[in-house]
């Protein structure tokens, strides 16, 4: 029988799984029971404290805004600092603006700044970009496959958070209290953050457990290839912007992000304005956030099988059927259903656009490329909250803004039926 070193196999424990585990937490707890959890308290605060819809919802279309223009901070603070001091810093400001939201907003004003801003920055430096980065790091064979696991994470989080926070928030009549179960969710995610290992370099180990240097005398290392596309060119970003590939991507991920940002905003409001009661409407949420859970570790797997337009394909396709009839249809069980198709495309999309970045162009060029197309993209898609809301205001229906989210996805279609890995500079 092979020996450890003789298989190629580090002679600890392979720590990236635990890295897998400690993701997977932080994001269930973080984003799960923050970011998701604004779709049911936000409504709360609109009715409670009588805003106008519209100008609330600017809170949302700052807070992404800004999580696009922090990202080359996210970039910086990732390369010169690693993933664990990174999610350090974004976990304590996202706590911080938690604290801010319970003990100080009563004036619309508040709410903007605070969840525009403070939040804003948190969801940056806490979001899908570290895990990204650490498991493009200590993966590349089952990259897809982890970064699915880390991201079903947020769904379960989100899904669990939605009827919880909903209930809790009726019982004890205070949206301030869902905030401050999410503040004491973050604050367990801090502690699992410092037990992240940024690299397997630094502790003498290689991506999935197999040394390159001995891997040739190991027939089941030999055998372990990746089955997709994977880059052996170094890419620089002047190289990047010059490929088709990125801007069919960037179409995808505006259709994907855009829309999904409206219906967590409003979908809510959308449903209880149909006739639905508040327990509900969140229900129906948390059924779609938690169809993006579980397509997300499938969606992985399928990522680490086929070529990866393909899978965006059908993942889009599935977004615009089910947001096609979350707005047409009627009843719970058909909504539900809508809702759990929209949820399984935004999840899976979430999983094989990052992974894309990371096969066409490679490790070293993911976090460069998503810190500076973040600053770009999401501005555009973070319209769609405030947009959506005024489009309400104005015309008393969400139809225009169901039919412009319906149309991008179209488009991003289009964009993934054309989009192929980009060849290197030199080759034809």
């Amino acid at each position: 029988m092979a020996t450890t070193a003789q298989s190629g196999r580090a002679p600890r424990k392979f720590y990236g799984w635990t890295n897998v585990g400690l993701f997977f937490f932080i994001q269930f707890a973080a984003s799960g029971f923050v970011y998701f959890a604004y779709s049911v308290v936000f409504p709360v605060m609109v009715e409670t404290m009588a805003w106008n819809r519209g100008t609330a919802s600017l809170a949302q279309s700052i807070a992404l805004m800004m999580l696009g223009l922090a990202y080359p901070l996210t970039g910086y603070l990732l390369s010169r600092y690693g993933v664990r001091k990174t999610v350090t810093i974004g976990l304590l400001v996202m706590l911080s603006g938690l604290l801010l939201l319970i003990f100080t907003v009563s004036e619309i004003w508040q709410w903007i700044l605070i969840w525009g801003g403070v939040m804003g920055l948190s969801f940056a430096l806490t979001g899908p970009i570290c895990s990204q980065t650490a498991m493009i790091n200590w993966f590349s064979i089952k990259r897809s496959t982890t970064i699915g696991i880390v991201m079903t994470g947020s769904a379960v989080g989100g899904a669990l958070a939605q009827p919880i926070l909903t209930a809790m928030m009726d019982r004890f009549d205070s949206w301030r209290l869902a905030w401050l179960i999410a503040a004491a969710m973050v604050t367990v995610a801090l502690i699992a953050a410092q037990f992240i290992i940024n690299r397997p370099q630094d502790i003498g180990q290689f991506p999935d457990d197999v040394n390159p240097g001995l891997a040739a005398q190991d027939p089941l290392a030999r055998n372990m290839r990746p089955k997709t596309h994977r880059t052996g060119h170094d890419w620089t970003m002047k190289q990047v912007i010059r490929t088709p590939t990125l801007y069919l991507l960037m179409l995808v991920t505006l259709g994907y992000l855009g829309t999904f940002f409206f219906l967590l905003n409003h979908g809510v409001l959308h449903l209880t304005d149909n006739g639905l009661s508040g327990l509900q409407a969140a229900s129906i949420m948390g059924v779609a956030i938690l169809g993006s859970g579980f397509a997300r570790i499938p969606a992985g797997w399928l990522g680490d099988q086929f070529e990866l337009r393909w899978t965006l394909f059908g993942s889009i396709a599935l977004m615009a059927i089910g947001l096609s009839g979350f707005w047409l249809g009627h009843g719970v069980i058909l909504l539900s259903a809508m809702g759990m198709l929209f949820g399984a495309g935004y999840g899976s999309l979430l999983v094989l656009g990052p992974v894309v970045v990371g096969n066409y162009y490679g490790e070293r060029a993911f976090p460069i490329i998503n810190s500076v197309l973040a600053p770009v993209m999401l501005p555009f898609a973070a319209a769609a909250p405030a947009g959506a809301g005024y489009i309400f205001e104005a015309t008393g229906s969400y139809d225009i803004a169901f039919a412009g989210a319906i149309s991008l996805l179209v488009a991003g279609l289009i964009a993934a039926f054309f989009m192929k890995p980009p060849l290197a500079p030199g080759r034809t």
